[in-house]
């Protein structure tokens, strides 16, 4: 069973910095009883850094890509790589990523934001970002569908992407 936290950090309403991270039960003995626990120490613990408390370094992408080879063996080379690519282009477009999410999450979500933040994004750490939530992308299944509407299509369109 796998465990995913979210941890965010508002003040007035406003997000100002979130946190992922994921567990998974089996993965270790510790895991089989405190996998929620461990998953929402590093979530929280990643929002913190994200807005500039709690330490100032956030797992480097080879110290998640070590953790991940660790917890499970049967990982590739190629999914290790893509990892690391994701993390890196993650890192460099956080700004953008966090105002993607943001807008993207509204009730009425801001198309042309949306766009605007995305365009800010070279097009190989677009590539590098589009990884699967269930193999450690930023992006949920919802977000990424998001990202194929055709309200998010027109908009990019206008930006003339």
């Amino acid at each position: 069973m796998l465990v995913i936290v979210k941890a965010t950090i508002a003040c007035a309403g406003q997000v100002i910095a979130t946190g992922y991270a994921e567990e998974v039960r089996t993965a270790s003995k510790i895991n089989r009883t405190s996998a929620l626990e461990n998953a929402e120490t590093s979530a929280v613990g990643r929002a913190l850094a994200f807005f500039g408390l709690g330490g100032s370094e956030i797992a480097s992408a080879d110290e998640v890509a070590n953790a991940i080879t660790q917890q499970s063996s049967q990982a590739s080379k190629a999914d290790m790589e893509k990892l690391i690519a994701h993390n890196e282009a993650w890192r460099n477009n956080a700004g953008s990523i966090y105002f993607i999410k943001e807008y993207i999450n509204m009730d009425s979500p801001k198309w042309d934001n949306v766009a605007e933040a995305f365009s800010e994004i070279s097009n190989e750490d677009r590539e590098a970002l589009w990884l699967a939530p269930s193999k450690g992308g930023v992006f949920t299944t919802a977000e990424r569908a998001a990202l194929h509407s055709d309200e998010f299509t027109a908009a990019i369109k206008v930006m003339g992407e």
